[in-house]
């Protein structure tokens, strides 16, 4: 079984680990313009594609969304109470301990575990996830509410769009269809090596933390697929949907939660540590929930 895990995962390492390497060599994935590209092009493309193509009814989109809601909720409020009891600010915590990284790494890791049927649950999960960033997070470090970024965030415009797209029973023309797919087919291989990329430019300056941060990386995987597997058995979401929910949110600590707290000037460093130490622990618990997702049923 571990066997199969590993032949279904080496690929999605592989490309992260060639991403982290070609940015450690050279200059070619640090141009700005790479992750606007993706962000902004690649991955719409993918989420109304497969939306479209494998999408969920309207209801279970909704449904859906809500779980993932809750699952953020109920981790943000574990975080809070677990920083009162320690006196301390959960301020740059919040975002970082609760959202996992569904993007670069989850979606792919869904993909290559539970096939393209998990596709579309996958995106749902990491639109509703790129909202907490923009609401939870921002909120907790700023004080603001990003009103903007969420009106321009388009993931959740190809969401909202395939969505409506949906619930009115329309079909896009086989032309663009064609073209969607073969925009979103680079989305998840770019992902990845921006995954890479950005692991080869975080500052660990703090490396002496390590230790200190390793109980944190234990807790970002662990505690995010407890909060999974307890809200899927009351949400009554299906086998797949639920297995894609709890690969999720088992994600490490995601890179856009190390790039707002540099952006708000919190702990970076430590973040930074945390994004990286997180990863193993991650790729163990991912391991356990594939060889044994037939006991979680």
């Amino acid at each position: 079984m571990f066997a199969a895990f590993l032949a279904a995962i080496f690929p999605t390492v592989a490309i992260a680990t060639l991403g982290y390497l070609i940015t450690r060599k050279t200059d070619l994935l640090r141009h700005e313009g790479m992750p606007m590209l993706t962000s902004q092009v690649a991955l719409p493309a993918l989420v109304l594609h497969s939306l479209l193509t494998k999408g969920l009814p309207l209801a279970q989109m909704g449904q859906l969304m809500f779980t993932t809601a809750c699952c953020v909720a109920i981790g943000a409020m574990l975080v809070w109470s677990g920083c009162k009891l320690l006196g301390k600010s959960s301020r740059f915590y919040m975002t970082s301990l609760v959202n996992p990284n569904t993007g670069n790494f989850g979606t792919p890791v869904v993909f290559a575990l539970l096939g393209a049927d998990a596709l579309a649950p996958a995106l749902i999960i990491s639109v509703t996830i790129t909202l907490s960033h923009f609401t939870l997070g921002i909120t907790a470090m700023s004080g603001g509410f990003a009103w903007r970024k969420l009106a321009s965030n388009t993931p959740l415009i190809a969401l909202t769009t395939g969505a409506l797209l949906l619930g009115f029973d329309l079909q896009l023309p086989a032309p663009v269809m064609g073209l969607l797919e073969m925009l979103g087919g680079v989305a998840l291989p770019m992902l990845l090596l921006l995954l890479g990329s950005s692991l080869a430019n975080l500052n660990l300056k703090g490396r002496r933390e390590l230790g200190a941060v390793a109980l944190l990386s234990l807790y970002r995987p662990l505690s995010g697929f407890l909060i999974a597997f307890i809200v899927s058995r009351y949400a009554g979401l299906d086998p797949l949907t639920s297995l894609a929910l709890m690969l999720q949110m088992s994600m490490p600590v995601a890179v856009m939660s190390y790039l707002l707290t540099l952006r708000y000037g919190g702990p970076s460093d430590r973040i930074a540590a945390l994004t990286i130490t997180s990863l193993p622990v991650s790729l163990v618990v991912l391991a356990l929930i594939y060889a044994y997702q037939s006991a979680l049923f």
